[in-house]
């Protein structure tokens, strides 16, 4: 079934790819004022040597429509770092892998110009990438189910999700969702056996390094190693191991907090930025690292974690701030995923208090909590569902729930008939072929030539 999957997931991203040459050569472009990755100028001399017109201009016209919006940024934190305090709304682990793939490419032997690497590496790992997490969504859902055709079924849709178009493009969402699958398979998996604890330590740092809500994913380990020491007792070595496990990780991304605090807060460090990035700086008032404490208040606070500040500071993320009759047209975009996961975790949770909780008793809790292994994922879906609809820009939605939870995959599979050719259009599963075939068609063609989208 592996192959099988694999090739499922390779198609689909053919078909995105294909797709989106033809908008982007067929349409013109929009041009919102919004962030650029600035170019250094390269000289007639350097592209001779380089080789890079003819190639960059391939690499452009296949992949050019991959690297609008966001995608703009992280490929401006792998060309150069993190230069300006708004790309500390991104972390690190999808830009920096872009950055030196990149440079291990061009170290032997591939010449393209800063930006037409960075582009074709952030794509080709995306597909690598998403061949993965298709499998991944694949063996979690059989452990958790024990059933091919909803096994399947949850693969395929997400190789046509509604966000799909973000899966491919130079975003995080690929990375993410590989690193979240994975971490969950890995604390599914012991059954009577150990955890492997070095996997569940590197998966979860790559949840923590990706996104901001990957902090969220710390409580999988937590809650299935809880989980095992209740149904198996205590071991107080194995959990040793636990606790370095999630220190480790937690000293990681502190690691990186670290750097930025220093990058942007110490008086004493300086930093030369090529003249481009200082120009583009001046002309978009942005401030960029190596200006001291002063030039950044949230270097002032108890805690200096800049996330936060920037995210209020330039997006005006916040409670409720999104909440403004303007934004209707993203609402009515976010309506479909926000009202499908509402939906099906209050009907989970409502079913799970009803009927399950008050059954609960000293005497079975252990029987309850074997055979009830898919609540707390419903509930991360659900608190996951309740942060989109509260404080993110509400038309990221869609892409954030994608991305972050399996939940949505396996509620969309039991609605899907065993095979296409039994799925009605009058049901809930033709409902669900038609929103997800028809945003990854419209988003795809509206991201590309940098039309907003989810």
């Amino acid at each position: 079934m592996t192959q099988k999957v694999t090739k499922l997931a390779l198609s689909s991203r053919i078909i995105v790819l294909l797709i989106q040459m033809l908008a982007n050569g067929a349409l013109p472009d929009h041009k919102p004022d919004v962030f650029r990755m600035p170019l250094g100028p390269v000289s007639e001399e350097e592209s001779k040597k380089m080789n890079i017109a003819w190639l960059d201009k391939l690499v452009i016209r296949c992949l050019g429509g991959f690297q609008h919006w966001d995608g703009e940024y992280f490929l401006h934190i792998a060309g150069n770092l993190y230069t300006y305090e708004n790309t500390l709304a991104f972390y690190p682990l999808f830009p920096v892998t872009v950055r030196y793939v990149a440079q291990a490419c061009q170290a032997i032997g591939l010449r393209l110009s800063e930006k037409s690497i960075v582009l074709l590496v952030a794509v080709v790992l995306n597909i690598w990438l998403f061949c993965k997490s298709a499998n991944l969504l694949y063996q979690l859902t059989q452990r958790m189910f024990n059933d091919i055709n909803k096994s399947w079924n949850a693969a395929l849709v997400y190789c046509f999700n509604p966000a799909t178009i973000f899966f491919s493009a130079a975003y995080s969402e690929t990375m993410f969702a590989s690193a979240s699958f994975y971490l969950m398979l890995e604390c599914k998996k012991p059954g009577n056996k150990n955890f492997r604890f070095f996997r569940i330590g590197a998966a979860l740092t790559a949840c923590l390094l990706c996104r901001s809500n990957g902090l969220i994913a710390l409580g999988f380990p937590l809650y299935f190693y809880a989980r095992h020491l209740v149904l198996k007792g205590k071991e107080y070595w194995q959990l040793t191991k636990m606790v370095v496990t999630i220190v480790g990780a937690l000293a990681i991304l502190h690691t990186y907090y670290f750097y930025i605090y220093r990058l942007y807060c110490m008086p004493s460090v300086t930093v030369d930025h090529p003249q481009h990035v200082l120009d583009y700086a001046e002309e978009r008032k942005y401030l960029v690292s190596g200006q001291g404490p002063e030039g950044s208040p949230w270097c002032q606070y108890t805690l200096p974690f800049p996330y936060t500040y920037v995210q209020s500071h330039y997006w005006d993320v916040g409670f409720l701030r999104y909440y403004k009759f303007k934004q209707l047209p993203n609402f009515i975009l976010a309506l479909p995923m926000l009202s499908f996961m509402h939906w099906h975790c209050y009907d989970y949770l409502r079913n799970f208090m009803q009927n399950v909780w008050p059954t609960a008793t000293l005497a079975n809790y252990k029987e309850l909590i074997k055979a009830h292994t898919t609540f707390p994922f419903v509930l991360h879906a659900a608190l996951l569902t309740l942060v989109c609809t509260v404080f993110v820009h509400i038309q990221v939605s869609t892409r954030l729930l994608a991305s972050a939870t399996p939940v949505f995959y396996w509620f969309a599979a039991d609605h899907m008939p065993k095979t296409l050719a039994k799925l009605k259009f009058r049901s809930a599963g033709g409902a669900l072929f038609v929103w997800c075939t028809a945003y990854s068609l419209i988003g795809t063609v509206c991201f590309c030539n940098n039309y907003p989208w989810t």
